[in-house]
């Protein structure tokens, strides 16, 4: 594939995913003002880190429409390591979540192996595999979002 090509192919891959994705939390986020308005819970700390992840994932988009894989590489480990909740919001969550607390698990392995495989085929300077990979990441973080959102989001948002 030419430079043209992967630049034009990446660009439209990109561009269709982050606006696709990048709605998901807005909607998120009303509904959970909503609720928030309505309770005097404290917000999750996880709600935070979802946030964190969204805005790490927008610049590794960006950064690959740029082709700036160097930045690719050094914003991937943030989506890899991304921070946890404290120990007492872990377990409730945890709890909760019963027995699909090891597809949750296995679905965040998935997102941090996935993550640190696009840091290592941008420092290999890899464009197609960086594409690729980056593809990979956002499935893994919708797979989680569909299996786990909605219940989370009503159970501890409503």
């Amino acid at each position: 594939m030419n430079r043209l090509n992967l630049a034009t192919s990446a660009k439209t891959l990109l561009l269709s995913a982050t606006i696709g994705i990048s709605s998901l939390p807005m909607q998120l986020n009303a509904a959970e003002t909503q609720v928030d308005e309505q309770s005097d819970a404290e917000p999750m700390a996880l709600r935070l880190i979802m946030q964190d992840l969204e805005l790490n994932m927008q610049k590794i988009a960006s950064a690959i429409i740029r082709e700036d894989l160097a930045t690719v590489a050094e914003i991937a480990p943030l989506v890899a390591d991304h921070d946890e909740p404290p120990m007492t919001e872990k377990m409730r969550i945890l709890s909760f979540m019963g027995s699909d607390a090891g597809a949750f698990k296995s679905l965040d392995g998935v997102t941090h192996d996935t993550a640190m495989m696009l840091k290592e085929v941008a420092e290999e300077n890899d464009g197609d595999a960086v594409i690729k990979t980056y593809a990979d990441l956002l499935q893994s973080c919708v797979a989680c979002h569909q299996k786990f959102k909605q219940p989370f989001v009503d159970h501890f948002y409503r």
